[in-house]
């Protein structure tokens, strides 16, 4: 139809403007994501050639099992109990359903017109990281940015950390026809470590790894890739072995929380038997800091404090190791997390753990069919009560680990399709010879093992456009 009032090319023109606001929406706008489906799917209707669409989506078996996972979704409403629930789940689900056939029906665009695309992406995210960053480290009191987590404005830190290894992928590849692409994949290397987002390392450390072992498998040097793993291996080794070792506190007087909390209230508003900023127990914060810092904690110690350790003790930093900022301090903080277990409340590692254990045990009594799409989030509280959890009640979410969350929602035949369409993208970028689409699919793997990717619109969207946009040969 529009072809007649704006030429041949327009619901080409149309879906390449699809396309383009999909790749800036996933990193900083949930409106251009849904506008993207809106103007994608009004594209395909007003298009009308649905014998075309319907062949290119019956070759494509990567989409056929995407919409049999989405319909999986479906089926699991028999046995769920909460409808209301299980409506709006699957109201948010559409994405899975539309995005694949939107990407998927219509021709992707040619080499040119694809670098063009990853050239905005690259944009959207150079911009949003610098903007995240000069907020957090410039107008953090002004903003009210507590966490480091909070460094990402445009949506979860977790997922823009993944967004960036992405991107720095692009960038590694287009450094040997433009120098100035160095710049940018130091300037995401940087953001990487500075915002802590473990997500966002692990999705690094595959894109390096991987660009590394391509280009030295192209090159045939195999003795390289073998030192490349064994040095991979000590890194590991070598980090295991930090994580285990115990953190030792040095006393240098006797502890006295009476002394601490009159010198506390001297230096601070915030009342010692309150919280933090970060909703932490402040008395704890406080002897933790300054146990780190002079190892006094007394009311002696709490006076040696300068203002800038009082600020931040107020903003919920318990170790001035973890003060210092950067990949050694997220690391530090799992370290003690590992040795001091005993609550795992506002303690990142140890909530998964314990979403795990939970996550587990309802699966052991429902690993068939599972819970259902509907029923996850009360059966999730339920088995919290039943097990006596120590997470408080705002802490008790649900599983942070998408193959866990699948097996609930939809069983054990769920989890293996869902296991399969993993591995089907791998093994097909593989076959194509698709370095970009092999490294997003090994990070999606990875990752998803540590959050639930597809919980949020941004986390569906990412999944969803990059699986269908990779589920056939890109032009090079």
């Amino acid at each position: 139809m529009l072809q007649r009032w704006f030429g041949n090319k327009a619901h080409s023109r149309l879906h390449y403007l699809t396309l383009l606001f999909f790749v800036v929406g996933v990193v900083c706008s949930k409106f251009l994501m849904s506008m993207g489906l809106l103007l994608g799917a009004l594209n395909l209707i007003f298009e009308a050639d649905y014998k075309t669409y319907y062949r290119r989506l019956v070759e494509n078996r990567l989409i056929h099992l995407i919409l049999l996972f989405y319909l999986l979704f479906w089926v699991s409403m028999l046995w769920s109990q909460n409808w209301t629930e299980g409506l709006d789940q699957l109201r948010r689900l559409t994405s899975l359903l539309l995005i694949p056939i939107i990407v998927a029906a219509r021709p992707l665009p040619r080499a040119r017109k694809i670098e063009g695309l990853w050239s905005f992406f690259l944009g959207a995210l150079l911009l949003s990281s610098l903007v995240n960053s000069i907020s957090y480290h410039f107008f953090a009191d002004r903003l009210n940015l507590i966490d480091i987590r909070e460094m990402s404005l445009f949506g979860s830190h977790i997922r823009f950390g993944m967004l960036i290894g992405f991107g720095l992928s692009y960038a590694i590849s287009r450094f040997k026809h433009n120098r100035w692409y160095g710049l940018l994949a130091l300037w995401f290397l940087f953001y990487t470590f500075d915002s802590q987002a473990l997500t966002g390392v692990l999705t690094v450390v595959i894109v390096i790894l991987g660009h590394t072992i391509y280009f030295l498998l192209k090159k045939r040097k195999i003795i390289w890739v073998l030192g490349i793993g064994f040095f991979t291996s000590i890194l590991l080794a070598s980090l295991v072995y930090y994580l285990a070792q115990p953190i030792e506190s040095r006393a240098t007087c006797p502890p006295n929380q009476s002394s601490m909390a009159l010198a506390w209230q001297k230096r601070s508003s915030l009342p010692f038997e309150g919280q933090d900023l970060r909703g932490q127990v402040l008395s704890s914060t406080i002897e933790r800091y300054v146990m780190s810092k002079n190892g006094c904690a007394a009311g002696a110690g709490v006076q040696q404090l300068t203002a800038a350790d009082i600020r931040l003790i107020e903003l919920g930093f318990a170790d001035v190791r973890e003060a210092q900022g950067g990949l050694q301090a997220r690391l530090f903080g799992l370290r003690y997390q590992l040795h001091h277990s005993n609550n795992p409340n506002d303690h990142s590692l140890l909530e998964r753990l314990e979403y795990w254990q939970n996550a587990t045990s309802l699966i052991a009594d429902n690993w068939l069919l599972g819970v259902g799409v509907g029923d996850v989030s009360d059966q999730m509280q339920q088995r919290y009560n039943e097990r006596g959890s120590q997470l408080r009640p705002d802490r008790r979410l649900r599983p942070h680990n998408y193959y866990l969350t699948t097996w609930l929602n939809l069983g054990i035949f769920g989890l293996i399709l869902f296991l399969v369409i993993m591995l089907l993208l791998i093994k097909q970028q593989m076959h194509y010879g698709q370095i970009h689409g092999l490294l997003i699919g090994l990070s999606l793997a990875f990752t998803l093992f540590i959050e639930d990717g597809l919980e949020t619109q941004m986390g569906l969207t990412i999944f969803a456009f990059f699986m269908a946009f990779y589920s056939r040969r890109v032009a090079q």
